[in-house]
């Protein structure tokens, strides 16, 4: 083989960085741009309107297991090409949205297309692709969101400003489609055999045998659900993505605390930038010192940065909030598929990861609906910083409980 020649699957992980950056952020990493400008123009609760997040969210829940299963069958090019079309074009039509009903129908079907045009695909295919550096090339591909934040932020808050929420909506919608189509229908392709390829490292896994922490413990879904272990595993990633729902609420806290909507879409896009090098970083964190490492540092940063939200008024805190919940936020994303990966190996992969992925879509879904009633009971969001601090601690212990016992199957 040609060394100079690059592998075909960096360049899987270049078209998922995109649809990372043009499919993923502006559902999840911008959605919260839009919670201010459209509750005050529509004169909603805020409570009210995160629904819409909840209900696309709830369909990702149930539609995972499914997803997974179909992410690994003959057919998966054609659902993914299907789905980003689909969540393109259904993300553009809550520009013509007039009441909540509306926007909570049309979140129905950004559900059903952003099951399978994100986080699952891209997590399947990465794994298939990857036997070296697995974290790695999943670190690189979810940076896409982070890259996607930070550069789309200021844009979305220049376009409500300039031009209301609802052209936004448009514009987004087209650039979403217009790029990730053709991503989707000539590069992104299920598995290196599909190519005529044999995944990166392949073959080079008996050398690596003497580091425990590239060790597969290759098991079942079916037997996965019988031990407390994998179920500690659970609750931990549900907490990562309930806990992580605060992403939706930061920029109105930001603009509760008195600073401008400009201010808040570029404290967006600090985090979101910093959050593509920790991206990065994690994955580097994860491959080489293993699963422990990766969570004390992921989940460290995350609770430093709910603590720094309590102090926001000042302005230096505000950037160090930002600074921190930049590489406090990769949990959400990479920590949850490598930790799948790592702990319980790739060949049930699909599977596992779909049921994963329900009940970490549950978690956000119900999160950020919970931290949007604990502002509208009380007025402010410190109340619900300080739970969210509370739940960060014990979604650590549970994840590290989980991690030490997975050494120990894989190693026996």
């Amino acid at each position: 083989m040609n060394k100079k020649k690059i592998f075909y699957g960096w360049f899987v992980v270049a078209g998922c960085v995109m649809i990372m950056a043009l499919g993923y952020a502006p559902l999840v990493s911008c959605a919260s741009l839009f919670i201010k400008p459209i509750t005050e123009d529509l004169g909603i609760a805020r409570s009210a309107y995160t629904l819409v997040n909840t209900i696309s969210t709830l369909l990702g829940v149930f539609l995972a297991p499914v997803a997974g299963k179909l992410m690994s069958s003959k057919h998966m090019h054609k659902i993914l090409v299907t789905c980003i079309a689909g969540v393109s074009i259904s993300y553009g039509m809550f520009s013509v949205a007039n009441s909540l009903p509306v926007f909570y129908f049309i979140a129905i079907f950004v559900g059903i297309f952003a099951a399978g045009s994100t986080m699952i695909p891209i997590s399947v295919v990465i794994t298939n692709w990857f036997q070296k550096q697995r974290g790695l090339a999943t670190s690189i591909a979810m940076a896409g969101s982070g890259i996607g934040g930070a550069i789309l932020s200021p844009v979305i808050g220049k376009l409500i400003t300039g031009y209301g929420w609802r052209q936004t909506y448009v514009v987004i919608a087209a650039v979403m489609f217009c790029a990730l189509v053709p991503i989707g229908v000539f590069i992104i392709r299920q598995k290196p055999s599909d190519k005529g390829l044999q995944p990166y490292g392949y073959g080079e896994s008996t050398n690596e045998k003497k580091s425990s922490s590239t060790v597969e413990w290759n098991v079942s879904l079916k037997e996965l659900k019988s031990k407390p272990l994998f179920w500690a595993f659970i609750l931990g990633i549900t907490l990562i993505a309930l806990t992580g729902a605060i992403i939706s609420h930061i920029p109105s806290a930001v603009m509760d605390a008195g600073y401008s909507t400009a201010k808040a879409a570029s404290i967006t896009s600090i985090y979101m930038a910093i959050a593509v090098p920790g991206k990065l970083l994690l994955g580097h964190i994860f491959d080489k010192y293993g699963a422990k490492a990766g969570i004390i540092f992921g989940n460290t940063a995350f609770f430093l940065s709910t603590i720094a939200l309590l102090f926001i008024s000042a302005e230096p805190l505000l950037y160090i909030m930002a600074v921190l919940f930049g590489f406090g936020t990769c949990i959400g994303t990479v920590s949850v598929s490598v930790l799948t990966s790592k702990l319980f190996g790739s060949k049930y992969y699909a599977e596992t990861f779909g049921f994963v992925s329900m009940f970490s879509n549950a978690g956000f879904a119900f999160g950020v609906p919970i931290i949007a009633v604990v502002y509208d009971v009380t007025g402010t969001y410190k109340i619900a910083w300080i739970l969210v601090a509370i739940l960060a601690v014990l979604m650590t212990g549970l994840l590290l409980y989980s991690a030490a016992q997975c050494k120990k199957h894989a190693e026996e």
